[in-house]
């Protein structure tokens, strides 16, 4: 059956008096079965991203669809491209291995096409994001990233791209890629020639407009989940292809470097001695527990769910606890960054993988040295994992431990269970100078939360998540509850923080504040009496932590010059994070989530305060533009 039979009435081209119009008549329908293609695929995305879709209506959806032509139609642009430039000598002559080349390579598209829009699919489901740097650079740790979601997810993914790409080479072998193109005069076949490219070159710009196409063409929307929908997943990772890996300028130039560094000095003033001292002894020993994935939602002083971490309710009661404290991003590496070395995470870039740049941040480890501390890193996985072992061995840490420093009778994906890590921690720590300080990482409530416990939630991705959160809580308490028949235990104060929150299990937006917001929580026998089941209000993030520990321990700070001293009343403090290109501030009275690929703010807390969502907005592009200069001088 030839191609006029099938797709003859799908469209109508230029025709010229020649028999070239079979040439036209062939990209035409290859044009079709593109856009067919995306449009299935923008579909698939938003099918397994339902839930994201909470009270977005019908007409987004279509205008999504409709938003999504132009860089659909770029692409399609850039694969017919290819096609022109091989199928350019058939007009004049036959050769059979061209007729196979094409074949393959569109064969190969419609794979690579299907694969790559299920990994968007997944990407989505657990960070909010479709493929970017941030993310490709985690493909170095594959046991890893298979280990982020379940075997049952990756298997019916897997599924969808294989049916997907059965059903378009089907439809793709109905077309008849053998019909001859050598008909007519000469003339029209060299225009033929001639003119397909340039007709390719206008479609991958997206159009004849003078600038072409770019992402901030998909960004439509205050819904990021509409916004990547129609974000053409095959154009945006053959842009990451040849986009430069790092910058050579600052992307976020929003206002001069003058200004910027302005408002970040006055953002971040210089304090002295805390208003609040809360030691009872000038060189405690300082013990942080990193809980993985614990977001606020499901801590019940914290206005979360109740009965899921009930062990840490309980500690509330004796500790002080910070009620709006914010992660400076959504993984685990970003968070140590922040927490050791007060740098805030960036918004497509990671510190920690870049040699030449981690090994230039300050650190709390070395800082501490200084004072007589020793120091030691517990995690019961592989620590190798995104650079963390370079990034904790350059901080300074005498001793960094992981599943290779002790026997393991359980394990998840990603290593012992956490019962198994502070057994580990209570007979080492038992060894360790002091005064010390020391890092204990959980990992049972990684994602995709399916360890092997018994917690009392089961069902919906969101219990799992309870689960494991649950099963960590129950560990976490009766590690503190035998802490306390130690002997450094009265004279050591613990932080017990959350590495980063997590969108479940309210399926909470990638940028928003309800997802940064984790607990942070000061206890143990060093902390002072009168500050025991006390809140404290005060908005916060990851980068905080080493001035306000350093505060007060009394020793100099002055490197940390993100961070803000949390018990420092003479410190405009807010909370800062990023996302995917942008990035979120909350303070008192106002929260702002600003998308850079569209340029708009995505998330405000109280619509009337316009004047604080400028002041807000104003503060944080200045500390993302001086955030920027500040990564990129490290090169310099």
């Amino acid at each position: 059956m030839t191609t006029c039979s099938i797709w003859g009435n799908c469209i109508s081209l230029i025709e010229f008096r020649t028999n070239v119009k079979a040439y036209f008549r062939y990209f035409g329908v290859l044009a079709i079965l593109l856009f067919v293609i995306f449009f299935a695929q923008r579909h698939l995305f938003l099918a397994f991203s339902h839930n994201a879709l909470e009270g977005v209506s019908a007409a987004e959806i279509i205008e999504c669809h409709w938003q999504a032509l132009g860089m659909d139609l770029s692409i399609t642009g850039y694969v017919l491209l290819v096609v022109a430039l091989l199928s350019m000598p058939l007009l004049f002559v036959e050769v059979a291995w061209l007729r196979r080349s094409i074949r393959i390579f569109l064969i190969a598209f419609i794979i690579l096409s299907a694969f790559v829009n299920v990994v968007d699919i997944a990407l989505f489901d657990a960070w909010g994001v479709k493929i970017d740097r941030k993310a490709l650079s985690y493909l170095r740790y594959p046991d890893e990233v298979m280990g982020a979601t379940s075997v049952g997810r990756m298997a019916l993914l897997i599924l969808v791209a294989t049916v997907e790409s059965m059903f378009f080479i089907f439809l793709l072998n109905r077309i008849n890629h053998a019909c001859s193109f050598r008909g007519g005069s000469k003339g029209g076949r060299v225009v033929a020639a001639l003119l397909m490219p340039v007709l390719c070159i206008v479609a991958l710009r997206g159009g004849p407009q003078d600038d072409p196409i770019n992402k901030s063409w998909s960004w439509f929307s205050k819904r990021p989940v509409l916004n990547l929908a129609a974000l053409n997943s095959m154009w945006n990772a053959l842009e990451i292809a040849v986009k430069p890996a790092e910058f050579t300028s600052n992307p976020y130039g929003y206002m001069t470097g003058e200004e910027a560094r302005r408002e970040f000095e006055r953002l971040h003033p210089l304090t002295g001695v805390p208003d609040t001292k809360i030691l009872k002894s000038e060189r405690p020993n300082v013990l942080m527990i990193l809980l993985e994935s614990w977001t606020a939602d499901v801590i019940e002083p914290l206005g979360g769910d109740s009965g899921v971490a009930p062990e840490f309710t309980l500690l509330c009661k004796d500790g002080l606890l910070f009620t709006n404290f914010y992660s400076t991003g959504f993984r685990t590496e970003q968070g140590l960054c922040a927490l050791i070395s007060g740098f805030p995470s960036q918004p497509t870039t990671t510190i920690i993988r870049q040699f030449g740049k981690f090994d230039r941040l300050p650190s709390v480890v070395r800082t501490l040295d200084t004072a007589g501390y020793s120091s030691r890193y517990y995690y019961a996985g592989d620590v190798s994992f995104a650079n963390t072992r370079a990034y904790l061995e350059a901080m300074g840490f005498d001793k960094v431990y992981d599943e290779a420093a002790f026997p393991i009778q359980r394990r998840t994906r990603w290593g012992a269970f956490d019962e198994e890590l502070f057994d580990f921690h209570l007979r080492d720590a038992k060894t360790a100078p002091t005064p010390f300080f020391q890092i204990i990482m959980t990992s049972t409530s990684h994602e995709p939360f399916d360890a092997p416990v018994k917690e009392g939630f089961t069902g919906s991705d969101a219990n799992l998540y309870r689960n494991t959160v649950h099963y960590t809580d129950r560990t976490l308490g009766a590690f503190l509850d035998s802490a306390k028949d130690q002997p450094w235990y009265d004279n050591t104060l613990i932080f017990v923080v959350a590495d980063h929150g997590h969108y479940l299990p309210n399926n909470q937006p990638q940028y928003s504040a309800a997802r940064h917001r984790i607990p942070f929580l000061i206890t143990g026998g060093a902390l002072k009496n009168e500050l025991r089941g006390k809140q404290d209000p005060t908005f916060g993030c990851h980068v905080d932590f080493p001035v306000t520990l350093l505060a007060q321990l009394g020793i100099p700070r002055s490197e940390f010059i993100w961070g803000r001293d949390l018990f420092s009343k003479d410190t405009p403090h807010q909370a800062f994070w990023t996302f995917n290109n942008g990035f979120g501030l909350a303070d008192s009275v106002q929260t702002v989530a600003f998308d850079d690929n569209g340029k708009r703010v995505i998330e405000l807390r109280d619509s009337s305060r316009t004047a604080d969502e400028q002041r807000l907005l104003h503060a944080g592009k200045a500390q993302l533009q001086v955030l920027l200069d500040r990564y990129i001088e490290f090169d310099q």
